[in-house]
């Protein structure tokens, strides 16, 4: 049963919230209407769950560990946050804004090529399913993405550790296809290799290109293409609850990698918003 916490709606903004413009462009995917029991929440409401999940996304604190100034309770904001990560709602949302970004950008609103890697994450002692990744001597979870070729999050698949990135490719490859059916080309390191990489991109009607590493050398070496994949790491990695696996489903820290790059994108319009009017 959904409830609303009747707390006052006023309260000091955190620089983690969302600006009005931004709540703007994604409230039609997030204000429910006909919520399942209990009396309808203003849209206000709903946008404070939001920025309560982002308060949490962005400094790594644990639910119940939100701010008493927050004018919902953690549990519910937790509920909703969960709730959006079944449904999809992320996945949506990133899509949405992600397509007003490259047409703002004088590209097209889908991508058709697309750049894949994957990177092991250490998991907290009480998280959920792990495993180990003997390559990189990590016991946690492992998170597949593939973005397009501006470094722009299109699908993630989120596995234990022991998971070879050429086993999670069809997964990642036919989430990918739903949400940008234009997907051509992908661009791939050496661990893709083998026949179901092959298999599921002859399914999908996409090549693949093996990027080579680069030739032994002094100093950083950048490889072309992987750079790309490699800066959204790092993106992702600037929220602190994605810095490890904290979540008890695998579902949820996928739901925070989708919500990370939203914030991202949605910080991008405000500013080229802000461009435009001058």
């Amino acid at each position: 049963m959904w409830s609303c916490d009747p707390k006052p709606d006023r309260r000091r903004r955190y620089r983690s919230d969302l600006s009005d413009t931004a709540w703007a462009r994604i409230a039609r995917f997030l204000v429910s209407k006909h919520p399942r029991g209990g009396r309808p929440c203003p849209p206000q409401r709903w946008r404070e769950y939001l920025d309560a999940i982002l308060y949490v996304l962005r400094t790594g604190c644990a639910w119940w560990h939100l701010p008493h100034d927050f004018t919902v309770s953690w549990s519910a904001a937790h509920i909703h946050f969960l709730r959006w990560c079944r449904n999809g709602t992320w996945a949506r949302i990133l899509t949405t804004v992600r397509g007003e970004v490259r047409t703002r950008s004088g590209r097209r609103r889908r991508p058709t090529a697309a750049v894949v890697d994957s990177s092991s994450v250490k998991a907290s002692p009480v998280a959920g399913p792990r495993g180990f990744d003997g390559a990189k001597k990590v016991d946690g979870v492992k998170r597949h993405v593939l973005v397009d070729s501006g470094g722009v999050l299109v699908a993630a698949v989120v596995t234990a550790a022991n998971v070879a990135d050429r086993a999670a490719f069809p997964t990642l490859l036919h989430k990918a296809k739903r949400i940008a059916p234009t997907i051509s080309h992908v661009w791939v390191d050496k661990g893709y290799t083998g026949q179901a990489v092959t298999s599921a991109a002859a399914r999908a009607g996409v090549t693949v290109d093996v990027v080579s590493g680069p030739k032994p050398g002094r100093g950083f070496i950048v490889q072309p293409r992987r750079w790309v994949v490699e800066r959204t790491n790092g993106w992702i990695n600037h929220c602190r609850r994605l810095d490890r696996h904290y979540e008890v489903t695998l579902k949820a820290h996928e739901g925070f990698l989708y919500l990370s790059q939203i914030a991202l994108l949605l910080r991008r319009l405000d500013r080229t918003q802000l461009f435009d009017t001058l």
